[in-house]
């Protein structure tokens, strides 16, 4: 009797800790999209540029930073959605004579991300599309689960250069770890480049960049 009433006993506490331990799962699998910035230089000197996500490639209506561009100030293009439902904007300023950096920017609440790989060189080869090292965005907050979060701080300086590869090719579905070899080194410089990408879509006649201008930060 004893042992009969333990195991219904047993059986209730059970379907009682279900519901918890399914709902602790559902909050804990949250995970941000992963995005990478990816550009490639023009015949006219511009650079083009856009978003690739895990559903494709998004190419803002204003997305060309311009040759003419002279001073370091920081341009905005226009929103971006991501698949999870985020928007983003490309930033970017000149870096030297001879190269653009490039980050990615969330306005509410306001979070800078800085990639490790984020110069491009204007001695990049034309029409060649070139793509930053992974950013991954904090995922969404449910309404039922949402908790306050501090803002992401930008992320460190670049990180030592790889060696360049004797031939780029695309390494789009390889594992994190074969990143370095699809790198090429920026000329003149300490700090990597961005690799390869093929595929793009969108209209490459598209107006020239920018719909703000100041300090993303």
């Amino acid at each position: 009797m004893t042992r009969t009433l333990l195991v219904k006993l047993l059986g209730v506490a059970t379907l009682i800790m279900l519901p918890s331990l399914a709902s602790i799962a559902l909050v804990g699998g949250q995970s941000g999209e992963t995005v990478r910035i990816i550009a490639r230089l023009q015949t006219d000197g511009d650079i083009e540029f856009g978003l690739r996500t895990s559903e494709g490639d998004q190419l803002p209506p204003r997305r060309i930073f311009s040759a003419s561009i002279s001073d370091n100030g920081w341009r905005i293009s226009s929103l971006i959605d991501v698949p999870d439902g985020t928007q983003v904007r490309i930033i970017a300023r000149r870096s030297g004579e001879t190269r653009v950096e490039f980050g990615l920017r969330i306005d509410e609440p306001r979070q800078v991300f800085l990639p490790p790989r984020r110069l491009f060189s204007r001695s990049t080869p034309v029409d060649s599309w070139r793509r930053s090292s992974p950013i991954e965005l904090p995922p969404r907050e449910r309404e039922e689960t949402a908790q306050p979060q501090e803002p992401a701080a930008p992320q460190p300086e670049l990180e030592e250069p790889a060696p360049p590869p004797e031939d780029e090719t695309d390494d789009t579905g390889t594992e994190e770890t074969d990143e370095a070899s699809d790198v090429e080194r920026i000329s003149g410089g300490h700090r990597d480049g961005l690799a390869v990408v093929d595929g793009v879509l969108g209209n490459p006649d598209a107006q020239i960049l920018i719909s703000e201008y100041g300090d993303p930060f």
